[in-house]
């Protein structure tokens, strides 16, 4: 069966992140995220693909060029402005085939999802099918309605309470070339998809839902890495992988599932726990430690002392005597030393991004900073949790940056005056006890 790949959105959610790149081309284990999704449709027979691209398309179209190198047949369409799911399919109009599967560039998820829904649609003889999946805050998705595998309503972000189920759509459909007559009496939306599937229910059409509890996850908010990292981590590092001309000193630790790319250097006291992911040509250095699912890049120097936890780096990154925790720093940064990302509240509360103008709850409670590319910090710098970073900034010596950073700013501290007044934060024990619990079993002890 065709595929219809979506890789045209702006993108401006995950902002400082792919501010130069399609989203899509962000790479999570030394891949584009696209890459991975068009490995996932090759393993499951899906070979005949179409890309739609957007801004900044031609890096798509020289990562893959026909898809020969990737086992797949390619075709390219262009989505000339970012106008919704709808106006992306249109631009593919004269290219699909009666029926295709349609996904989005920038999620992954698992061959199973794929599979179900191809059967279920065979099976079933649909004209739509399309997959679901239970969610909580069902107001943040298209929400079905269903009877048995029939979709009855498709309703686009409920009010809370209003919704007629929690499953929620996901980005796994099969269409049929009918859907595009449906768009024209539609209006021109961000919901003109879902509306018009709602117009061919009505129209007493057959749609129907596979319900799905696997892994999904999609590149709509900078933090969904981590979610996205873990599982490609677990997938792709079931044994430790360490490529050709990689130094390890003998005075080293490197445990667990931890993958080395070529010409890379361990030097004495590191300390490497897996998952863990290292790029080629890097230098990991005394004393360092690198644990919790994080990924480095290609031609990095993670320099003496430095902690790296559960963080994503880019390519060219240099780092000494920093803790980086829960952070995502894109390629090319500089850390001055004794800089570190803050990763927790005092009150231990979920913490908060301003995302565009927005402030949205990043449903976690430990999550540092977002830096874009070609960005600096002094020594003895300090980012708080959730802060952004836009790409060439530069955040001097000793500030504490607490609110968001604009791209190709500098921020230095002056004379400033520091406040005094009563601390009615009490103290909080018990995640402290789990966390721990859960630090003894990496060491071995119960």
């Amino acid at each position: 069966m065709q595929t219809v790949i979506l890789a045209g959105g702006m993108g401006k959610r995950v902002f400082p992140l792919a501010s130069d790149m399609p989203k899509p081309m962000y790479e999570v284990l030394g891949k584009p995220l696209i890459q991975h999704l068009v490995e996932s449709l090759k393993d499951s027979g899906f070979k005949h693909l179409v890309i739609i691209t957007g801004r900044g398309g031609e890096q798509i179209r020289n990562h893959f060029l026909d898809g020969s190198r990737f086992g797949v047949g390619v075709d390219y369409a262009v989505q000339k402005n970012a106008l919704g799911m709808a106006n992306a399919l249109e631009a593919a109009k004269d290219l699909v085939e009666d029926t295709f599967l349609v996904v989005n560039a920038d999620d992954i998820l698992e061959r199973a999802l794929l599979e179900r829904i191809r059967k279920q649609h065979k099976d079933s003889g649909a004209g739509i099918a399309l997959s679901c999946k239970p969610v909580t805050e069902t107001w943040k998705f298209g929400i079905v309605q269903m009877e048995g595998d029939r979709v009855t309503k498709l309703l686009e972000k409920p009010a809370k309470g209003e919704e007629p189920s929690n499953l929620a759509v996901v980005g796994a459909y099969i269409l049929t070339r009918d859907i595009f007559s449906h768009f024209k009496h539609v209006p021109v939306s961000d919901h003109q998809f879902e509306d018009a599937i709602q117009r061919f229910i009505d129209e007493g059409n057959l749609v129907t839902a596979t319900v799905y509890n696997g892994f999904f996850a999609g590149f709509k908010f900078p933090w969904d890495l981590f979610a996205i990292n873990k599982h490609l981590m677990d997938t792709h590092l079931k044994e430790p992988k360490i490529e050709a001309d990689v130094d390890i000193s003998a005075k080293s630790m490197v445990e667990g599932p931890v993958w080395i790319k070529q010409g890379s250097k361990i030097l004495e006291g590191a300390c490497i726990r897996g998952p863990c992911y290292i790029g080629a040509d890097s230098i990991v250095g005394n004393s360092c430690l690198i644990w919790n699912y994080s990924s480095i890049g290609n031609h990095c120097v993670v320099g003496f002392s430095t902690e790296i936890k559960h963080s994503l780096i880019g390519d060219n990154c240099w780092f000494h005597t920093n803790y980086i925790g829960d952070s995502i720093v894109s390629s090319g940064c500089n850390f001055g030393a004794g800089t570190i990302t803050a990763n927790f509240r005092f009150d231990e509360k979920n913490i908060k991004v301003k995302v565009e103008e927005e402030i949205i709850d990043s449903g976690l409670d430990k999550l540092g900073a977002i830096i874009g590319k070609d960005c600096k910090t002094g020594i003895n710098a300090c980012l708080a949790p959730g802060v952004t970073v836009g790409p060439h900034s530069i955040v001097g010596p000793s500030v504490n940056l607490q609110e968001n950073l604009a791209p190709d700013k500098i921020i230095f501290k002056d004379k400033g005056d520091y406040i005094e007044k009563e601390n009615k934060i009490a103290p909080v024990f018990e995640k402290k006890h789990g966390q721990i619990k859960k630090l003894m079993k990496l060491r071995g002890d119960e």
